[in-house]
């Protein structure tokens, strides 16, 4: 019994090993950027208790190359309205993309921006340049106030 049972680890253990050589993310660009509104970045209350937060989207433009199939990426932005996006772990892929943000102060579904920079309705777009692909990019700070976005629907 004991023997069948090491045989069995064994072959269980060659066969893991096979699966951690499988998937490897493609490579993609690395974007990094600061979200500010009047020159200061967003306060968010309840941060503390892992309520409050700030998140970036960037949703995949017609137009993309890939647009039907790459996915929207998201992350968190920092106290100091910085963010860095890693997509699947080696960046996103190029291409243009609409920038949203959401403010949110009472965890998902709050905004405290009312929509103004949604997946409906953010003015904002931003390209990825394939020459960086491998490496990062920066997009600098976007300053919300200097998008002019549609009214907030009532």
């Amino acid at each position: 019994m004991t023997r069948r049972a090491s045989a069995w680890i064994a072959g269980l253990f060659v066969v893991c090993l096979g699966c951690g050589q499988g998937y490897s993310p493609q490579d993609g660009v690395i974007v990094t950027g600061r979200i500010l509104q009047g020159g200061s970045p967003l306060d968010v209350p309840n941060r503390e208790v892992a309520l409050g937060v700030v998140e970036v989207l960037f949703v995949p433009l017609p137009g993309n190359e890939s647009a039907t199939v790459l996915p929207i990426e998201s992350t968190l932005v920092a106290v100091d309205g910085s963010f860095r996006l890693e997509g699947p772990g080696r960046g996103i892929k190029p291409g243009r993309y609409m920038l949203v943000v959401y403010q949110r102060d009472k965890g998902p579904g709050s905004d405290m921006l009312k929509g103004a920079f949604s997946e409906e309705r953010s003015p904002i777009e931003v390209e990825i340049p394939s020459d960086r692909v491998g490496g990062k990019h920066d997009l600098g700070s976007i300053e919300l106030n200097d998008y002019a976005p549609a009214s907030p629907a009532s």
